[in-house]
């Protein structure tokens, strides 16, 4: 009994002690997108106050199936972007865009053909998704795609947006005059 005591109180110590500097932050970076254009991550927080980093690659069948789960809910939250970041080598980079565009997807696509972002992420391996905000926190992660797995990603997305909006104030019917 006093092992398991001694254990939690380890535990709540390291806990206490971890410092809020070891959140994962997205690193700068400058990739090409599909059309050739350098793209960096400023480019992209500028455009989104949120998004999906998904690291996927052409043949890898789990990874198409989650990229066509997000992209049915992509377009519905004002502020959110999706990145998908190709981990193709550069022997199968040219299969990316025929396919994003193939499935219609809107994505922002970038090419990791060099793995430096996956590198400086610690990126496990395909599928992996992130959600950043435009200050670079990592505010969610996730490694592997089992069908509904897309859910986990738009619960969190959500819980974001919401959090985000103000506070209702008095309303003109809630005003009571005084007497």
């Amino acid at each position: 009994m006093k092992t398991v005591a001694i254990l939690t109180a380890a535990l709540v110590l390291i806990a206490i002690a971890t410092p809020t500097w070891a959140a994962k932050t997205v690193p700068k970076f400058r990739l090409n997108n599909v059309d050739g254009k350098k793209v960096t991550f400023d480019d992209l927080a500028a455009k989104y106050e949120l998004m999906a980093f998904v690291f996927w690659a052409t043949g890898c069948a789990p990874c198409k199936d989650e990229l066509i789960e997000i992209n049915k809910f992509a377009g519905d939250y004002e502020g959110f972007g999706v990145v998908a970041v190709s981990t193709d080598s550069a022997r199968t980079s040219s299969q990316v865009k025929p396919y994003i565009k193939g499935q219609g997807f809107k994505f922002d696509t970038l090419l990791d053909v060099d793995g430096e972002l996956v590198k400086a992420l610690g990126i496990p391996g395909n599928p992996y998704a992130l959600l950043v905000t435009a200050k670079g926190d990592v505010i969610w992660e996730h490694s592997g795609y089992r069908k509904g797995d897309e859910r986990k990603m738009q619960a969190e997305i959500e819980e974001y947006f919401a959090e985000l909006e103000p506070e209702p104030g008095p309303g003109p019917d809630d005003v009571t005059e005084e007497e």
